[in-house]
């Protein structure tokens, strides 16, 4: 089903996103093939056959489970470039970008519950696949991946496809391990470290990247 914003409830949407809800916090506490159908559906409050009626199966509740999440971090990441350059008046700069898109990747997952179901999620889908992979592709990868590489050549000029696609990887690369790392930490019950404070981690992200692509770009 695709999101609108004026999408009024329909008989069954209740109980769908229930089941989804429902879905993703059993999949991620014990994954995929230790979670029943029937323990989804107590969780959800419905019945058994709820979930064939609504996603004709596990397989396909569980793969419209990442869809939800996958699409909404998605459209947050690209949105959040694309209102720099649509803004009346404004000028988006190689600091507002990168600084946005870094704000954008870490906060969902970094201080709401659902993103760090999503992460739970995706730590499980990597040991114990059940998902093709070019649905992380075609779903996040590629696209918010192209979306900041033509964000950044916008304000970098003489930023090759190439360069830009290279300072992607590394901009991503240091977002996906300070996710990693302060996972790893409360798993292991250590305390936050300082270091891993999102700010300071968001603004250190920002000026190192920065850095570097003025260097690639000969603006150094």
């Amino acid at each position: 089903m695709t999101f609108r914003p004026d999408h009024q409830p329909e008989p069954g949407d209740a109980t769908r996103t229930r089941l989804l809800d429902a879905a993703e916090r059993l999949f991620a506490e014990k994954g995929f093939e230790h979670t029943s159908v029937r323990d989804i559906t107590a969780n959800a409050g419905t019945n058994v056959a709820a979930v064939n009626y609504h996603f004709g199966g596990k397989d396909n509740l569980y793969r419209e489970v990442f869809h939800r999440r996958l699409a909404d971090l998605r459209e947050r990441r690209i949105s959040t470039l694309a209102d720099l350059f649509e803004s009346p008046g404004g000028t988006a700069t190689l600091e507002d970008v990168v600084s946005t898109f870094t704000s954008a990747f870490l906060e969902p997952l970094m201080d709401h519950s659902e993103g760090r179901l999503l992460i739970e999620l995706i730590a499980r889908e990597m040991v114990s696949p059940h998902l093709p992979r070019v649905v992380f592709f075609e779903e996040m990868i590629d696209p918010v991946r192209e979306s900041l590489g033509r964000a950044l050549r916008s304000v970098v000029p003489g930023l090759t496809e190439d360069q830009a696609s290279r300072c992607v990887h590394s901009i991503i690369g240091q977002l996906v391990h300070v996710i990693h790392h302060a996972q790893l930490s409360e798993q292991a019950g250590r305390q936050p470290q300082e270091e891993l404070d999102l700010h300071t981690i968001a603004d250190h992200v920002t000026r190192f990247s920065i850095g570097g692509i003025r260097a690639i770009a000969g603006q150094s």
